[in-house]
Formats: structure tokens, sequence, C-alpha cells
């Protein structure tokens, strides 16, 4: 069985989405309390799903888990939806994935190509700010040699 830990699956996936789009990431939640950067910014929650083992008897360790990135978008005067930070948001996230899924090069954790899916939504935080929520989710293979 591999023992990855999670906060190293969270880690590597807060590497590599910091400073994407924004320096305003977080892990597992989102914040119960905003800086004045998330509310004008925006940011992004990054959350790992269930640990799913797939490990051989012949020494290859290796498993998987969905993952999530959450991007919080600001809206804009009225409501409105801000386009071009969209746009910001979404085209360093899905970079990132590309990247990610397509440079395999002795990396212990990369992105399964095909498998990435997204949707939005608006989101109301806990402090009454008002957010387009774009979310992608992939899955993220962890392979070890033993």
């Amino acid at each position: 069985m591999f023992n990855e830990s999670r906060i190293d699956i969270y880690n590597f996936l807060y590497d590599i989405f910091y400073d994407v789009v924004t320096k305003n990431v977080y892990m597992m939640a989102e914040p119960e309390e905003l800086t004045e950067s998330d509310t004008k910014n925006g940011f992004i929650v990054i959350r790992v799903g269930d640990l799913n083992d797939n490990s051989e008897f012949n020494g290859q360790a290796y498993g998987w888990a969905r993952c999530y990135v959450e991007a919080y978008i600001p809206k804009k005067s009225r409501g409105r939806l801000d386009v071009t930070k969209y746009e910001d948001f979404e085209s360093g996230i899905n970079a990132t994935i590309r990247s990610h899924a397509t440079n395999i090069v002795n990396e212990t954790f990369y992105i399964q190509e095909g498998s990435v899916i997204s949707m939005d939504y608006n989101e109301t935080s806990n402090a009454n700010n008002q957010f387009l929520m774009f979310i992608k989710s992939f899955v993220l293979v962890i392979d070890k040699e033993s």
C-alpha cells in the first residue's frame, strides 16, 4: 500500500496553483474570515477527495484521488460577472492542469488526462460577499516505486 500523506498532496497542489492567478490559495476549506485581497481579487480553495489505493504485489505502489480547485471570483458592481477576472482564473487553472497532465517525467504526483471536469455557480461567503465559483475537478495519480 502506498503511504502517501494527504498533506503532501495538498502541498503539491498548493505549490502548482500558488501565484498562477492569485496568491490567495487556501487548503481544504474557504477561510472563516476573508481578507481585503480575497474580496477584491478572489481566491482559490484546494480540496482532495478519498485516497484510493491500487497497489500491486510486485512492489509498484500507486493510487489516486479526485481533487478540486474552486476559484472564488468576486462580482463587479450590481452583481455583474467580471469577465476578465473569470477568464484569468480559468485560463491559469487550465494551463496548470494541462501542464501537469502532460509532463509526467519523474513525478510522484501527476494529473490524469481525460479526467478533468468543471462547473460554475454562485456562492455567498460567510461575510455575505457574492462570488461566482469556477470549479475544476481532476484525478491526481500517486505513483511510487517501492
